[in-house]
């Protein structure tokens, strides 16, 4: 153990005096990271390699978006090695996950509280909850909203709002911790901490909600209103059971939250990307009666209550172009259209005659649409529940009445037809003179004054009035504003009336009508960049920016109170704000200035403004001006990005003045809220309600807020406060919505304000689904990361001093952490912060440097509870872990390879003498058995020996058998075979000679055949003769054959008379005489081929005549003659046999002969008629290459003559398209016989024929002087009798090849 420790001094040393920063990036690690991804924003990875340019990554590869995620790699099949560029990420770094030591992800409620807080890890964490079903996490005091695309009940139930309330609102914090960590992430710990901060600390309160479209804004504040409602009724009140849209008790209450949803039916509508999309920006201010802190402590209350009193509602840029334009397929006009066409038509005919049997493709502004619910509810139910909440807010009757007929009006404006006058171009009439009227009945005027209006324009100069007609665009275009200006104006009429009927000066009976506590809702558009960017815009862009930079201020204040809790040095903290972007918008050379001077100027045009601010602004690096943008085009750096945009009609826009004739008549107008309300742009009705919220405010804490309030009625300005301003400028748009901007920003530093960012994870409305690309983008809009970068400017990373002693133990030197025990025992308290320090100072060593002024700066600084890490310690710290735990690692092994290897040696030390014994025993063993195996193959060798010369022996008697057996067999099988192959072969000459005589018959001409047959007939005498001359010759042959046998056997006849007379004479000669002339008569009779020897001497008569002797000689030769005469006899039969079969052998000769004569000579013929066939196929292929290179020839001179046979008369026309035709029938019927016809001297006779009428044709053409005298002069007579001729042979023919 002594040697190992050494050994890992050694290796400290030997890492310690080498460059910190080169063994941080060169060193082999397998951390997990994060890379940048084209694709998906960021994608886990392994960090194989660095070497401080370039490093190599293991990216695991997984089945889709969904699939990626924090987990090591595990639920990917495959993976890449990729080589990434440091230079691309900041410090040269690669981003850290958050991961436990088996790689998975660390997921955590507080974003704040990961060690690696970066973009990457941000969306990862958010992922990870979103996935669980998990929609809130917070970042400090941000709540992240994802919106879940799904309801979860559990989640805002009455039990759930009341531990909120309970947890941060009732209780008492103790100050050892945030009561936060002991909830989960939700919205409604934004509500209830600012109802404690308005209850307990007497501060307004504030909560902004921001996000794109489809993003869940709206539902957010909802649910806030729906919380801080809850909370209000105090701490003893019961839960009330979970039913939806329950009625409160309290009718201000009620009306506070039922007008949330009214305003939605007149400023909300369906986009691309959201179904209920807000289409304005909306500040709702919750009014408060806050009870005296003093008189609640005095009654024993943990927090003074806070009653709701009443709300008002401030609302900025109502997208008022959606009231003529929208996209008919993807999107719909605001709400309130389509609920009260839905309308039951006894309804809709009490507000307007007009409306009924009408629907949305009735009126141009509305027209078709394929969504007829709007979140499970049909337009007309939304109608009904519309309806009810004006009538909470005292709408009802005829004022109800009142305000639908506007409603109507703005429909009955989209009808109208503009065309020009028949009688001076330059003016303009309305063609439908019933939609005119049926307007004019609406708005209560004639239709003169109404033509009049819409038509003419009024313009004054230097004290006098001109009227100038309007063409038909520019009338349809004052139509269209008209329009949208009387809805914008009815829609802040409708906000005043909702003002009146729940602002608590006006309607709460609890005592005090001024001084009323504030809790702020801020729902506002969010960052928008589009393919094209336009005024709106611009205008929504712009106000991101104020709170963006009130956000970032915010953000930079929870830092500095975070560092002083800790007992941090402020001057670490740096961070980029967005001054110089708010200077380029709204700063005295700014975009704000010169679009207000184009709407001043004469002559002003969007050009012109786009000019004066590149030249004015070409050096701000905020402003964008490129060489390939058009006049209209210019760009701007947001914190969020780069927005380009087109200034076209930037300045029509800005402008929004009503002229002087449409005034006039709205003034006219029967309808008071278009008489009344058309140059009203107040939001609240109430004249001195600010100046009276101010003073009873003055008599509590905060004065600063009533006069905040009473700035924020400067967008309350009366019609004759504005005319009586100095500048025209105060009328354009923007600078109205600056004031209204500067007003809304002042109340809100006013107040202590909460974020909440809302993320839509998809763009396909999907739950549980969350897209990298798009989520990070909003990420950055919302400016999460940009408050990150904040938090974490000075020192990016931070852990707890208990987590720094536990992950980095392995850095202790040997014997330190006893040392730093026995100092840090003094002090318990202090003791995790001691050991941390310890720690560290040793482990970060080659990271400190010295400053200008002489300090060294340590790479971390220890706070109260966290220890801050500057860029890239952590890293470091990890990577030395890293080699450290290698470094153990190995020693580990090497005992643990010390104790397998000893284990092994000692095993098989005794298994080898365990072996060794067993292989002596197996040797001798072994040998015994191999002597006797060879003595038992000894005797079984000699017996087999012995056996195999007796097998031998029987199989070759066994052989010689079967191979006289094979060879009869294969005699015979042979003679099968050739008798088979013969019979086949005759058979097929003879299926041949059957069907070619009748194919010949078919073909040959009747000359041919007569010639064929007379030939067979020849053929046939010829082998009639021979069969004739083969019998007489068999017939003489057999007469030789039996004379020569009769004349053998008179001789054989003769010689015994002759023996027998001689025997008689010699009767008393010697007996060696007579044996020796019978063995000379038996020799004569066997050598000349006696077949038959018929001795008729009588036994008896001879027995008496000759001697004892000789009578035994006698029976010696009667049994030689008699086993002679059987011998003759067999040799006779198997002469008649061998006869017969000659014969049968004999006739099959012969016939094969003939058959092979039959087909040598039919083989003749088909050889010879191949060839022929073969130089007619030779003969025709020259000549269709001919009629080929004839016919291009042909085709070239119709070209040629194309033009002239057009002007000639229509007879030569048609006797050219006659004969052309003619040609091509011709080669039809040519390549049809030649296709079919297998004769080929009909074929070469046809073929002839037409190589006669071609000819024919061609000398009828060639014998003309030219193509012009030819067709001019034709000559009928000759040619159309040879032609006639032609047509019948050919006819003739083709009959004969198809019978």
């Amino acid at each position: 153990m002594d040697e190992d420790t050494d050994l890992l001094n050694e290796s400290y040393e030997s890492m310690t005096q080498v460059d910190p920063l080169s063994l941080l990036l060169s060193v082999k690690t397998s951390n997990h990271v994060y890379v940048k991804s084209d694709e998906y924003a960021w994608v886990p990875a392994r960090l194989l390699e660095s070497d401080g340019e370039k490093a190599t990554v293991s990216i695991p590869h997984y089945r889709d978006e969904q699939a990626i995620q924090s987990d090591g790699g595990r639920g990917s099949k495959t993976s890449s090695k990729v080589v990434v560029e440091l230079k691309d990420y900041p410090t040269r770094a690669l981003y850290l996950q958050n991961v436990d030591e088996e790689g998975n992800l660390r997921e955590v409620e507080d974003m704040v509280d990961l060690p690696f807080l970066h973009e990457a890890a941000i969306l990862y964490n958010l992922k990870f909850r979103h996935k669980q079903g998990k929609p809130y996490t917070r970042t400090g005091d941000i709540v992240i909203a994802c919106n879940p695309y799904q309801w979860y009940n559990h989640l805002y139930t009455e039990q759930v709002r009341h531990q909120y309330a309970e947890t941060l609102v009732w209780s008492i914090p103790d100050g050892s911790c945030d009561p936060r960590s002991t909830i989960t992430p939700h919205v409604y710990e934004a509500s209830a901490l600012a109802y404690r901060g308005l209850s307990v600390e007497g501060d307004d309160q504030s909560i902004l909600v921001s996000g794109e479209s489809g993003a869940g804004k709206t539902e957010t504040v909802k649910i806030l209103l729906s919380h801080l409602a809850s909370v209000q009724r105090g701490r003893n009140a019961k839960p009330l059971p979970d039913v939806p849209h329950q009625k409160q008790h309290d009718p201000i209450v009620q009306r506070v939250l039922d007008s949330n949803p009214l305003l939605e039916a007149f400023g909300n509508a369906k986009t691309v990307r959201n179904d209920n999309s807000s289409r304005f920006g909306k500040y709702l201010q919750l009014q408060f009666d806050a009870e005296d802190p003093a008189a609640a402590a005095f009654a024993g209350k943990t927090a003074p209550s806070c009653v709701l009193a009443g709300s008002k509602c401030e609302v900025y840029l109502l997208e008022k172009s959606r009231v003529c334009l929208h996209e008919e397929d993807t999107e719909r006009t605001y709400h309130i259209f389509y609920q009260l066409l839905a309308a039951p038509e006894e309804q809709k005919i009490k507000f307007w005659k007009g409306l009924e049997d009408t629907d949305n493709e009735s009126f141009c502004y509305v027209g078709h649409t394929d969504t007829h619910e709007i979140e499970g509810k049909s337009d007309a139910e939304r109608f009904q529940y519309t309806v009810d909440s004006l009538a909470l807010v005292g709408i009802e009757g005829e004022t109800l009445r009142n305000l639908m007929r506007v409603i109507c009006i703005v429909l009955q404006l989209g009808n109208l037809i503009f065309d020009p006058d028949a009688t001076d171009d330059g003016k303009t009439v309305i063609s439908d003179e019933a939609d005119l009227l049926a307007l004019a009945e609406l708005m209560g005027v004639t239709s003169t004054d109404l033509q009049s209006a819409l038509t003419i324009r009024t313009i004054v100069a230097r004290n006098e009035e001109f009227k100038v007609p309007l063409n038909s665009t520019a009338a349809k275009e004052s139509c269209d504003a008209y329009a949208k200006e009387i809805y914008a104006k009815t829609f802040l009429w409708l906000v005043r009336t909702v003002n009146d009927a729940t602002c608590a000066e006006m309607n709460y009976e609890g005592g005090r009508k001024s001084g009323f506590g504030l809790i702020g809702l801020l729902d506002i558009f969010g960052f928008e960049s589009f393919e094209t960017n336009r005024f709106e815009q611009l205008c929504i862009n712009y106000a991101n920016e104020k709170l963006q930079q009130k956000f970032t201020q915010d953000i930079f204040r929870s830092v500095q109170q975070e560092y002083e809790f800790e007992g941090i040095e402020l001057g670490e903290i740096t961070y980029d704000d967005n001054t110089d972007v708010l200077d380029l918008v709204e700063g005295r050379m700014g975009l704000l200035a010169f679009l207000n001077e184009e709407c001043l100027r004469p002559g002003g045009n969007d050009k012109g403004f786009v000019s004066k601010v590149q030249a004015m602004n070409k050096e701000n690096p905020c402003f964008i001006r490129e060489n390939h943008f058009h006049e209209c085009e210019f760009g701007i750096h947001h914190y969020a990005g780069r927005v380009i945009y087109d200034a076209d009609a930037f300045v029509t826009k800005n402008m929004d003045t009503l002229c002087k004739d449409l005034q006039e008549i709205s003034a006219k107008s029967t309808n008071p809220i278009i008489a009344k309300e058309m140059v009203n742009d107040s939001m609240v009705n109430l004249a001195t309600s600010s100046g009276a919220i101010g003073a009873s405010k003055a008599k509590k804490k905060a004065p600063a807020r009533a006069a905040a309030q009473q700035k924020s009625s400067k967008p309350g300005m009366t019609a004759s406060n504005r005319q009586n301003s100095s500048s025209i400028a105060q009328d354009t748009v923007w600078t109205k919505f600056k004031s209204q901007l500067t007003s809304l920003m002042s109340s809100l530093k006013l107040t202590r304000t909460r974020y909440i960012r809302c993320i839509k994870p998809n763009t396909f409305k999907e739950p549980l689904v969350m897209q990298h690309q798009s989520t990070v983008e909003q990420l950055r809009c919302a400016g999460v990361v940009a408050a990150v970068t904040i938090s974490r400017s000075a020192f990016p990373n931070r852990l707890e001093h208990e987590i720094v002693t536990d992950r980095f133990k392995s850095a202790w030197k040997p014997g330190q952490l006893i040392k730093a025990e026995e100092s840090a025992a003094e002090n318990l308290e202090e003791r995790p912060r001691i050991l941390a320090q310890a720690l560290l100072t040793s482990a970060l060593k080659p990271l400190a440097y010295v400053n200008e002024t002489g300090h060294t700066v340590q790479a971390f600084v220890l706070g109260r509870s966290r220890t801050y890490f500057r860029a890239g310690a952590l890293e470091f710290l990890e990577s030395e872990r890293l080699k450290r735990l290698a470094t153990w690692a190995t020693l580990i092994q090497r005992y643990a390879r010390r104790f397998t290897a000893r284990s092994l040696y000692l095993k098989q030390r005794s298994l080898a003498i365990m072996i060794a014994s067993y292989i002596r025993m197996r040797s001798k063993r072994r040998a015994y058995q191999h002597l006797r195996k060879v003595s038992i193959t000894l005797q079984c060798w000699y017996r087999c020996i012995w056996a195999a010369s007796v097998l031998n022996r029987l199989n070759r008697d066994h052989k010689a058998t079967l191979i006289q057996t094979q060879w009869r067999m294969s005699l015979a099988v042979d003679g099968l075979r050739q008798s088979r192959k013969a019979t086949v072969q005759i058979q097929r000459i003879m299926r041949g000679a059957i069907q070619r005589p009748k194919f010949r018959a078919a073909l040959h001409e009747r000359r041919e055949e007569a010639k064929l047959e007379n030939q067979l007939r020849a053929l046939q005498r010829k082998l009639e003769e021979a069969e004739q001359a083969r019998v007489e010759a068999e017939r003489k042959a057999e007469e030789r054959a039996r004379a020569r046998i009769e004349a053998e056997a008179k001789a054989a006849e003769e010689a015994k008379l002759k023996a027998a007379e001689e025997a008689e004479e010699k009767k008393n000669g010697q007996v060696d005489d007579g044996e020796s002339a019978v063995h000379s008569a038996v020799s004569r009779l066997s050598s000349d081929g006696v077949s038959e020897l018929h001795v008729d001497e009588s036994p008896e008569s001879q027995t008496r005549s000759l001697s004892a002797q000789q009578q035994t000689l006698m029976d010696e030769s009667g049994r030689m003659l008699e086993y002679l005469r059987k011998e003759v006899f067999r040799y006779r039969t198997q002469n008649a046999q061998m006869r017969a079969d000659f014969d049968v052998l004999k006739e099959n000769n012969q016939r094969l002969m003939d058959a092979n004569a039959s087909a040598g000579a039919s083989f003749s013929a088909l050889n010879q008629h191949t060839k022929q066939l073969s130089k007619a196929n030779e003969k025709l292929t020259a000549e269709l290459a001919a009629y080929k290179k004839q016919a291009q020839k042909l085709g070239v001179i119709q070209v040629e003559l194309k033009e002239e046979l057009k002007m000639k008369q229509a007879t030569y026309v048609a006797e050219v398209h006659s004969r052309l035709q003619y040609q091509k029938a011709l080669q039809k019927i040519v390549d049809l016989v030649e296709q079919r016809c297998r004769d080929p001297r009909l074929a070469e006779d046809i073929l002839r024929v037409a190589d006669t009428c071609d000819s024919e044709f061609s000398q009828g053409t060639t014998t003309a002087a030219s193509p012009k005298d030819t067709l001019s002069t034709p000559s009928p007579g000759g040619t159309s009798d040879s032609a006639s001729r032609r047509d019948s042979f050919l006819m003739t023919s083709i009959r004969s090849l198809w019978s």
